[in-house]
């Protein structure tokens, strides 16, 4: 039975994927253009339908095995993430050669919990997603090495975060609130007791994606309404270039 290429689907609606040789694809170029966020222009580079090509091959590679939920959102939101792709690519000007790519070229990794700080743990890595809470109140969940401190990208670096995946028997966690560059956005709940008894996959989507392109700060604070086991964690990928992916022992780039 085929396996269903979901981002494929996505992103040839979106006139970004095209099927032919490597020495076609090559030489033929989606166009710069311009994009608004958060209040902001940014520019995606010019790149080609084979680099394209790669990262829908790739991404639809990775999340064929996951939980089908979990490949229907990173499918749909794929123009989003090869847009963040295109953001870094101004900056990295190697295109995206993903599991083959060497130095500035760019590669995506899913979020695993040793890439980002341990905000129980100023400037180290996490370890595991889960944490115990012992207090109820707001804690960050997402910051730079320095505890309340945003994060900074590099300018050959960005995130995506597009939905939150809780698998405790009993979450502990009911809200979040994202800033970025010292600006705070709305709260968004996490109702992941509700979402587990009628649909029974404990994922909760942001109302949109939250991109964080190079050179721009952001952290994400929780809400704990209770003591227990938290069990959160991000569902987005990180971009980043190829030289900077080597270390086994250190996912934060």
């Amino acid at each position: 039975m085929a396996q269903e290429r979901k981002v494929k689907a996505v992103m040839e609606a979106a006139g970004l994927y095209k099927e032919g040789t490597k020495d076609q694809l090559r030489s033929d170029y989606i166009a710069e253009e311009e994009i608004q966020l958060a209040g902001k222009s940014y520019t995606l580079s010019k790149i080609s339908f084979l680099d394209a090509k790669i990262f829908t091959d790739e991404l639809d590679t990775v999340l064929v095995q996951q939980n089908p939920l979990i490949h229907e959102i990173y499918a749909k939101n794929a123009v989003s993430m090869f847009d963040l792709v295109r953001m870094v690519n101004v900056n990295t000007k190697q295109g995206f050669k993903g599991a083959l790519a060497s130095g500035n070229e760019l590669d995506f990794m899913l979020f695993s919990s040793r890439q980002f700080y341990d905000p129980d743990n100023s400037g180290t890595a996490r370890t595991s997603w889960v944490k115990s809470i012992s207090s109820v109140g707001s804690k960050n969940f997402f910051e730079g090495g320095s505890t309340g401190v945003e994060l900074t990208m590099a300018e050959e670096e960005g995130q995506i975060w597009l939905a939150f995946y809780n698998p405790a028997a009993t979450p502990c966690v009911d809200a979040f609130k994202v800033t970025m560059n010292t600006e705070p956005f709305d709260v968004q709940s996490l109702d992941f007791e509700q979402v587990g008894e009628h649909e029974g996959d404990v994922i909760v989507e942001l109302k949109e994606p939250w991109t964080l392109p190079p050179e721009q700060s952001g952290e994400i604070e929780a809400y704990y309404f209770r003591t227990g086991t938290d069990e959160m964690r991000p569902l987005g990928i990180w971009v980043f270039m190829a030289k900077n992916m080597r270390d086994l022992t250190s996912l934060i780039p």
